[in-house]
């Protein structure tokens, strides 16, 4: 057996290694950055096999990694496969359009910022990483076509977090679903004809080693109960939209739907990344997301263009069930 032949079969092993490691993502936060690269794997895997197929290999290790491809492509289904709600606009239906932006605290293109929020054209935004400067600019500039403003600020700003919107907020409040440093809103919304939305805008802690894992989890599974008493109360439909700091194909991501009652808009909107899609990063990742009840049905959902953050807006367009 060739040097290269030893070569291939060792990564291979490696790759698969990586693959099943994933499996504990829910309890190692290592494995939880595992599952957010599952794209970045397929990326490499892809030319990998095709250069098995050229290479003297045998057979069975061409179908290890055939099948490995197909271990990934089994969790990135819900890329293309719709779920919840949805369908074609009915002239009748009360809309409603929300937009979440991680506007970076650190972003120095204010200007795009506030351009990029005035081009969305959503009743309601949710701004996170929001600092006292742009709150400031946020609640002079836009306090017209937006009256009704919630603010969180947290300084340096990395979990200062705002709500803009053009609905009459019937009540409201600043609520902490583990860490009193992270802050999340919970606003119901008045609709048009008497009907409202309950919204909740949320932001958990990175998984970057294991506190922060902990921590983003717990939130997460804080936030589904949350959404599930509402559910139980018989009131309105809910939103939940943020920076999630978590991919759909993760487990984790999952068991936010399963225990919550909740349909993720992403689901059927391909693999377009919302997060650091730059030179020296291949790919990106999806970590802001749009998720809703039943009572709600999504039209659209849109990727808005770089406003210098390192994530990128989304815009999703509901109506009324």
């Amino acid at each position: 057996m060739s040097a290269a032949a030893v070569a291939l079969r060792v990564v291979l092993l490696f790759m698969w290694m990586v693959a099943l490691a994933g499996l504990a993502a829910e309890r190692w936060w290592v494995a939880e950055l595992l599952v957010s690269l599952r794209v970045q794997q397929m990326c490499v895997l892809v030319p990998f096999v095709l250069v098995l197929c050229v290479a003297r290999v045998s057979g069975r290790w061409r179908l290890s990694a055939v099948l490995l491809l197909c271990w990934h492509l089994w969790w990135l289904r819900t890329a293309w496969l719709a779920e919840g709600p949805s369908g074609d606009v009915v002239s009748s239906a009360v809309e409603l359009t929300v937009c979440v932006s991680n506007v970076q605290a650190d972003n120095p293109d204010v200007e795009s910022v506030l351009g990029s929020l005035r081009d969305c054209d959503a009743d309601v935004i949710a701004v996170l990483e929001l600092t006292r400067a742009l709150r400031i600019r946020l609640s002079g500039e836009f306090a017209e076509e937006y009256p009704y403003f919630l603010w969180e600020e947290r300084e340096p700003g990395h979990f200062g977090i705002g709500l803009l919107s053009r609905l009459p907020i019937r009540s409201s409040a600043i609520v902490n679903y583990r860490l009193p440093s992270v802050p999340s809103i919970e606003a119901v919304l008045e609709l048009p004809g008497g009907g409202g939305v309950q919204l909740i805008a949320t932001h958990p802690r990175p998984p970057m080693d294991a506190w922060q894992h902990r921590m983003r989890n717990e939130h997460l599974d804080v936030l589904a109960d949350r959404v599930s008493e509402l559910r139980g109360s018989g009131g309105f439909p809910v939103i939940v939209m943020g920076d999630l700091n978590v991919t759909p194909w993760s487990p984790t991501f999952g068991r936010l739907q399963d225990r919550g009652g909740l349909w993720s808009v992403t689901a059927g909107g391909g693999l377009e990344p919302t997060w650091y899609q730059r030179p020296g990063f291949l790919y990106g990742l999806v970590l802001d997301h749009v998720l809703h009840t039943d009572g709600l049905r999504h039209l659209r959902r849109r990727i808005l263009p770089g406003n210098g953050s390192d994530h990128r807006s989304v815009v999703v367009e509901f109506q009324l069930d």
